[in-house]
């Protein structure tokens, strides 16, 4: 049985990490090895950890950002495959099983990820995020371009994907992870466990400053992406650049920021102006303003009924 090393970077979430890794701890696949890299928490989350001893190998270093924490994780891993699981998100039963299971039947492929149950603070799940298999497999960083549809802690790979992709980038925060798939998928094919396996905790707000920053780095991923694809064409690149400014559009839209959100959208149109998407919100702005919020509202509260309905049944 081929060992599995899990990475569980860690900062000031004790009571939330004591739960991810019994999450691990609790699966059905027997040989695994469990990271948990603390990056400079100064709350008790290493004494809360202590009873674990001997089950989890545990690591303190300075604060340095998660994706520093991933990168030493990823080093000290001894095993076959690597699952990346932020402290804050659990493992379902069989989600280890699974992914090795996919990829022992699938010599060809380098790693697999699935959908996902978002939950909040209180472990209530949200809405079930899910998508097309047939699209989410094989060679996907062209796909991939267009939006990160692959959630962190849903992640298994072989150790040859990261020795042929390279770490995460530590200059980035926000969508590091969106760079590191993209330089993964380009160098492995993808694989798709369809069945939700993870709970991905969100806390589903953003800050002024937050979304300027993601702006500025998903336009930086984007830029080294290009560097790695001379072959991408002008008008496929500009595409690509409307697109984040048309999902930062909807994020302004989330706190009510209409002005932000209607610069952004004029943008992504001048950047690609048969972007459906971001002319029908404009046109919602200017005419809804206040009014397209309730509906925003309404429509998550809609999918995270009917994702609690489908968790029971």
């Amino acid at each position: 049985m081929k060992k599995v090393s899990v990475v569980i970077p860690a900062y000031n979430r004790a009571g939330l990490t004591v739960r991810t890794v019994e999450s691990v701890l609790n699966q059905t696949y027997e040989n695994i090895e469990i990271i948990v890299v603390d990056d400079g928490s100064t709350d008790d989350t290493r004494e809360r950890l202590r009873p674990y001893a001997g089950r989890i190998r545990y690591v303190y270093k300075r604060n340095g950002g998660a994706s520093s924490a991933r990168n030493l994780g990823i080093r000290l891993a001894t095993g076959d495959y690597i699952g990346l699981l932020d402290c804050d998100d659990i493992y379902l039963p069989g989600k280890i099983e699974k992914s090795v299971n996919y990829l022992e039947e699938r010599p060809d492929t380098g790693f697999v990820h699935t959908p996902i149950y978002l939950i909040d603070e209180e472990d209530t799940v949200l809405r079930s995020v899910s998508f097309f298999e047939s699209r989410r497999t094989g060679w996907i960083s062209r796909r991939l371009l267009l939006r990160n549809f692959i959630a962190n802690s849903t992640v298994v790979a072989r150790r040859s994907c990261f020795e042929k992709a390279g770490l995460f980038d530590e200059t980035i925060f926000n969508p590091a992870d969106w760079d590191m798939w993209l330089r993964l998928a380009g160098r492995c094919r993808a694989g798709y466990v369809n069945v939700p396996l993870t709970l991905y905790r969100t806390a589903e707000s953003y800050t002024l400053s937050h979304l300027e920053q993601s702006e500025r780095e998903d336009l930086i991923v984007l830029e080294k992406a290009f560097r790695r694809n001379p072959e991408l064409s002008p008008r496929f690149k500009n595409r690509l650049v409307s697109n984040v400014y048309c999902r930062h559009a909807v994020c302004y839209l989330s706190i009510k920021d209409f002005d932000k959100a209607r610069q952004k959208l004029i943008l992504s149109i001048r950047k690609h102006m048969f972007n459906t998407g971001a002319l029908l919100l404009l046109a919602a702005v200017t005419l809804l303003r206040g009014n397209f919020y309730s509906l925003i509202k309404w429509r998550r509260k809609f999918f995270a009924m009917k994702s609690r309905l489908l968790v029971r049944l």
